[in-house]
């Protein structure tokens, strides 16, 4: 039986959503036929999805000369920073090709390829949908997990984020089946959120309604003006961060308004451990650097007896914080790659779109656009895929001369 490229798309997303499943139900430990088992799922997902991209290469074509040319370099720079994490160790290639934080996450810009084509979102509209069957499922779990030592682990809310996305491009796209999935896939996100002690979930969901509310505005001018000073602050912010400081920002917005900083001593230790060359180019995929904090945290748990409760290896080799993990691996040159096609593309998506989705699909890039300052980093799951093909069908130029009617034809969404 001939398998169409859309049906593939579909199994690599939903092979991708097992593994993330798999992963947080049976917490696989080291390297044995359980992880191996569990990995082949994810390894599955990245094949094929680069293997469907390279098939639809040509796309790349209907994309303007700036464009491709960030996406061409983008894609060379993130090559050279899987290819610098390599080495002869049996461990550093499971961790490398095993973890989706790792030498993995830099190759999910390549389904920007698979977005341009506007009619690969119905498989991927249908994937979400088998992720949230899977998480309805896993209530049968949930307090069991809950009621373990220690909160419920973070990867319970990766299949369930997509919930943000769809909010942003509409839930009464869909019928009133998938809509009471929606529904109640909502209401266990917001537990799962409680569970695992996620505030960024929270923060995640306000941008979304906040965003939500600016779109109800009538007035088509306020509401490009809104948007005109978000991207512009958030730049001029991003800026200061890395000039000014973090610590400094954080200490001059705290006078304002308080609120609890878990992000300073990041920045502050990732910028202090890098050298000049490091900060421009990173130290690889598998890179690392040292945590004067989490140092003092082993020594405590050590000091009492209890060294399983320490949080982290004071050698880490990944950072919470999404910009903070691009230097980290592939420098500030690997962040301004990445920043400048997010940014250009919600440039595109807000003030150059003609359709309602394509716009939408600019909020949602935002979204991860600000929350990467204090959060997400970057990974080969659900969330940063429905990422990569947003960018993708935003900076189509045909997607975005599109009408909504045009639009709706192309999306048979049910």
């Amino acid at each position: 039986m001939f398998i169409t490229e859309q049906k593939l798309l579909k199994y690599a997303i939903c092979s991708n959503a097992l593994y993330v499943f798999f992963l947080f139900l049976f917490r696989p430990n080291g390297l044995n036929l359980e992880k191996l088992a569990i990995t082949s799922f994810l390894l599955f997902s990245v094949v094929t999805i680069l293997y469907v991209g390279y098939r639809n290469r040509g796309l790349l074509n209907e994309l303007s000369r700036s464009s491709r040319t960030l996406f061409y370099l983008l894609f060379f720079w993130s090559l050279i920073t899987i290819l610098r994490g390599f080495t002869l160790n049996l461990q550093d290639w499971v961790t490398n090709f095993g973890n989706v934080y790792m030498g993995l996450a830099w190759l999910v810009p390549v389904v920007l390829i698979l977005g341009i084509k506007l009619e690969n979102w119905n498989p991927v509209f249908k994937s979400v949908q088998f992720m949230f069957g899977l998480m309805l499922f896993s209530i049968l779990f949930l307090f069991q997990y809950n009621a373990m030592a220690g909160k419920l682990k973070t990867e319970w809310t990766w299949l369930l984020r997509p919930i943000n996305f769809l909010l942003l491009i509409g839930v009464y796209r869909f019928n009133i089946t998938r809509r009471i999935t929606i529904y109640f896939s909502f209401i266990l996100y917001i537990v799962v959120a409680v569970f695992t002690e996620q505030r960024i979930e929270f923060i995640f969901l306000t941008l979304v309604f906040f965003f939500l509310l600016i779109t109800k505005l009538k007035h088509v001018k306020i509401k490009k003006t809104v948007f005109k000073y978000i991207i512009i602050g958030f730049t001029i912010l991003m800026v200061l961060v890395f000039t000014y400081g973090y610590e400094n920002i954080s200490l001059l917005i705290n006078k304002i308004i308080e609120f609890k900083d878990s992000r300073t001593f990041l920045f502050t230790e990732l910028l202090t451990d890098l050298n000049t060359v490091e900060k421009i180019f990173g130290k690889g995929s598998l890179g690392t650097y040292y945590s004067p904090f989490f140092s003092k945290v082993l020594r405590y748990f050590e000091h009492i007896g209890e060294y399983w409760f320490a949080l982290d290896n004071p050698t880490r080799i990944t950072v919470e914080v999404g910009y903070l993990q691009m230097i980290l691996k592939g420098g500030f040159l690997l962040l301004l790659l990445n920043f400048g096609l997010m940014l250009s593309s919600v440039y595109l998506a807000v003030f150059k779109s003609n359709n309602n989705f394509v716009k939408r699909l600019g909020l949602f890039i935002l979204s991860l656009t600000l929350l990467s300052l204090i959060s997400f980093r970057p990974a080969f799951t659900p969330t940063f895929i429905l990422l990569w093909m947003s960018i993708g069908t935003v900076l189509s130029k045909k997607n975005r001369m599109m009408t909504n009617e045009e639009i709706e034809s192309k999306l048979k969404i049910k």
